[in-house]
């Protein structure tokens, strides 16, 4: 690691927005739960992910287990009783003018995030194992609200190992270590971007915040055991998702003010998300210039593949999607963490991947 710098244990702690869920519809077969139980048995040819045999049934993109725990979800960020899909009228105009505005969306600063210009140059100085602690430092000095989230992290009960409060920001750099700055710096960096106006849905922006921190933090703990796998490009992912449910938001409550005399319904903006919301992480991934491995793995999420049929970075992105979104209904709901496993597995997640990323989307960082 960078020189002089301490690589301190650390429970990560950020994750990111609901998967794509077109096709929610989909039946799956009375006998899933048993055959994924057997599954979760037995020794898995890749890490994290449960042996299919030749006799058992596919697991699909989406179920209806996983149909209902999502629109649970859409129903809690938008505050809604009850969702009604038949739109019509001029809500319809909205939705197609959404849908017609998707593929330049890109193009415009106020509904498409840019990649933040620090995150490179931090990246390579953490990666690079001549660089100084002085340096990195330097870097994050930069970005106010990042050398507040390292000082912030580091006086966590999970570093502070002292009871006099850490106020020196080459001190925290050293106890945070490497992986430690890695996992705080995708957030830190994007979570100015999930703001919205207020006016309607003004819970939208803190529960998409709290799923994507949430799924990128389970995204993380599913790659975890895989050697081919980036945590960190999983946790990116995670966010990246997120943030093209942002995007959509902004996109119709645009279209939504050239309809004066019209109010926002909720069901418009989650049909919307639930049509191109994978679509739109994909892009923002391609104009990210992330690696061909990512964008493979945000384009597995485009053509809903079955789970088994993903490649590793797809499967954590995957689950860890969902793992937030069931995390965040856990953390402000009702919802059991038991009944979130099962439904993992039931996925084909085998049980102890399905237990560790419940147990990372289910951690608070303020309090690790």
């Amino acid at each position: 690691m960078f020189a002089d710098l301490h690589v301190g244990p650390f429970f990560l702690a950020i994750a990111v927005v609901a998967a794509s869920v077109g096709s929610i519809y989909w039946r799956r077969r009375s006998s899933r739960a048993a055959d994924a139980a057997k599954r979760s048995a037995a020794n898995t040819t890749s890490p994290g992910w449960a042996e299919v045999k030749e006799d058992d049934a596919p697991v699909e993109y989406s179920s209806e287990a996983t149909a209902a725990a999502i629109e649970q979800y859409q129903r809690l960020a938008f505050s809604a009783g009850r969702i009604d899909y038949h739109i019509s009228g001029q809500h319809a105009v909205v939705l197609d003018a959404v849908t017609a505005s998707v593929a330049s969306s890109i193009h415009e600063r106020d509904y498409f995030p840019r990649r933040p210009m620090q995150l490179p140059r931090l990246l390579q100085a953490i990666n690079d194992t001549e660089s100084t602690r002085q340096r990195l430092v330097k870097l994050i000095l930069e970005d106010p609200s990042l050398a507040g989230a390292v000082l912030k992290r580091a006086n966590s009960a999970f570093y502070r190992i002292s009871p006099v409060p850490v106020e020196r920001l080459d001190r925290a750099v050293a106890m945070l270590g490497a992986a430690g700055l890695r996992s705080l710096l995708a957030t830190a960096l994007l979570q100015p971007v999930f703001r919205v106006p207020k006016g309607y849905f003004d819970m939208f922006a803190e529960v998409t915040w709290e799923q994507a921190r949430r799924s990128a933090q389970a995204a993380e703990a599913c790659s975890r055991g895989d050697r081919d796998s980036d945590p960190f490009v999983a946790q990116l992912l995670g966010l990246v998702s997120s943030l093209a449910g942002i995007v959509l938001f902004r996109l119709a409550m645009e279209k939504y003010r050239e309809q004066p005399n019209l109010l926002p319904r909720a069901e418009v903006f989650i049909t919307a998300m639930q049509l191109h919301q994978a679509e739109l992480a994909c892009m923002i991934a391609r104009s990210w210039e992330m690696s061909d491995m990512s964008l493979q793995a945000a384009q597995e999420q485009v053509s809903k593949l079955p789970p088994q049929e993903m490649s590793l970075l797809g499967r954590a992105m995957y689950y860890g999607n969902l793992c937030g979104a069931l995390a965040v209904l856990h953390s402000r709901s009702s919802y059991v963490g038991k009944v979130a496993i099962r439904l993992l597995i039931d996925q084909g997640l085998d049980a102890q991947t399905a237990t560790a990323s419940w147990q990372a989307a289910t951690a608070d960082p303020d309090k690790n």
